[in-house]
């Protein structure tokens, strides 16, 4: 079941916060429970963000042409294991708010998946759903559709001293 869509922020101590509830399935973000041990980790959205995964319309398996992407960001991890990662799964507006929950979920669960497959540990792994609330492009054209349908990488790091 999906709940309500919620966000993890990264409040002014540097630590992900939970903001609401955060929506609940196995591996993916529950309420406080789910950030175990992710708790004083730092948020970094930039060091991946040319590793951004595209998806066809309603589909929830990446594209060949992605591969290589989550051979990078595997590799990352693979090289630096106090790191962890959360993934993202993002639609576009097209269907029903909660029928896009469950869609960016499954995107999400899939390239998490095929990090797991790759080596990664799913211990290192959370994933969340953001359906169609976060656009990479606002428009409503078929390239903001394409933009829109994607998994994303937010890295997490220990904090110094940690």
């Amino acid at each position: 079941m999906v709940g309500k869509s919620n966000l993890l922020a990264n409040n002014n101590s540097g630590k992900i916060a939970p903001q609401d509830q955060v929506v609940s399935r196995e591996g993916n973000i529950g309420e406080i429970s789910g950030l175990e041990g992710f708790e004083n980790l730092l948020i970094d959205r930039d060091v991946f963000a040319a590793q951004t995964v595209y998806f066809g319309f309603d589909l929830t398996e990446p594209g060949l042409e992605d591969s290589d992407k989550m051979t990078a960001v595997a590799d990352a991890l693979s090289n630096n294991p106090k790191n962890k990662i959360l993934v993202e799964g993002h639609c576009d507006e097209r269907g029903t708010e909660e029928y896009n929950r469950a869609l960016g979920e499954r995107r999400a669960l899939a390239i998490r998946d095929i990090l797991v497959e790759k080596g990664i540990s799913p211990k290192r792994i959370r994933t969340i759903t953001f359906g169609e609330d976060r656009p990479a492009d606002p428009n409503l054209t078929e390239t903001a559709y394409r933009l829109n349908r994607r998994g994303e990488f937010v890295l997490l790091t220990p904090k110094p001293g940690t």
